[in-house]
């Protein structure tokens, strides 16, 4: 009888012993121990531009995280010096700010919130219309073409008064001219633009109106930002119309800021 009540008051004190361990040990796991938090693990480099003309936006990335690591993620925010004109190969600086008082709040040991980085992976500019892909500038024919369809409307209600009734199509879309524009500054993106006859019908009436698509940010990453592209119509001259002249409006508009090589849109579909 004695031994069972000190076996019993034996297992209430290991009880009692283990709960207090095991209390001091979440006290410590949560809220003593000083967690190290290396921000160059909980960031993402989004380069906007070109090589040569790059600027940087870091973000931070910590879905996946505990609740507190997220609140604290939250209030980082970072300064990149250099941060316009960037070239590959430059070298820059991240800086971080963040909640001091939580960081000590929550025992967060924060390394790397001062870094430097090497700038890397920024697209190149083509030299001249020679260097860009066949494939590539193709595409970007096509794309061109693609926006007068899916802007058909806006581009006949824009430029040509008519009532709710009238019923316009457009039946007609020939190419007549194409250009790679090759900026003459940094601040601007090589750009290839095609002028296009329209012929828009209702009945026996035809409105015919030249339009110029332009499609920006063309380099070596062969990507077409078709979200960018946009168009106008070309006011060409009626001697430039009859003469088919369009060489000169393209560099009348855009002489002074890109430097002008005119695309061989014939050749083009021939090898196509």
């Amino acid at each position: 009888m004695e031994q069972d009540r000190i076996k019993d008051k034996a297992l209430y004190f290991a009880g009692i012993l283990s709960m207090c361990i095991l209390l001091v040990s979440v006290a410590y796991f949560f809220f003593l121990r000083t967690i190290q938090i290396d921000l160059q693990k909980s960031i993402s480099l989004h380069y906007t531009g070109e090589n040569g003309m790059a600027s940087l936006e870091v973000e931070v990335i910590g879905d996946d995280l505990n609740q507190r690591v997220q609140e604290f993620l939250d209030t980082v925010l970072f300064e990149v010096s250099p941060n316009t004109n960037l070239s590959n190969g430059d070298v820059i600086t991240i800086t971080a700010t963040y909640d001091e008082n939580l960081a000590q709040r929550y025992h967060y040991e924060v390394k790397n919130a001062t870094m430097e980085i090497t700038v890397e992976g920024l697209q190149d500019r083509y030299a001249s219309l020679e260097q860009i892909d066949h494939d590539y500038l193709s595409a970007i024919l096509d794309a061109s073409e693609t926006y007068v369809w899916d802007h058909e409307n806006d581009i006949f209600s824009l430029n040509h008064e008519t009532s709710k009734e009238e019923q316009w199509e457009l039946t007609r879309l020939q190419p007549c001219y194409g250009a790679f524009l090759k900026s003459k500054s940094t601040s601007a993106s090589d750009r290839v633009i095609q002028i296009y006859q329209l012929d828009f019908k209702q009945n026996d009436q035809v409105f015919t109106l030249y339009y110029l698509v332009c499609v920006p940010e063309i380099n070596d990453g062969m990507e077409i930002q078709t979200q960018d592209i946009f168009g106008e119509r070309a006011y060409l001259s009626d001697a430039e119309i009859e003469s088919g002249d369009y060489a000169s409006y393209v560099n009348r508009v855009f002489g002074q800021q890109y430097q002008i090589e005119s695309i061989d849109l014939s050749a083009l579909d021939e090898s196509q």
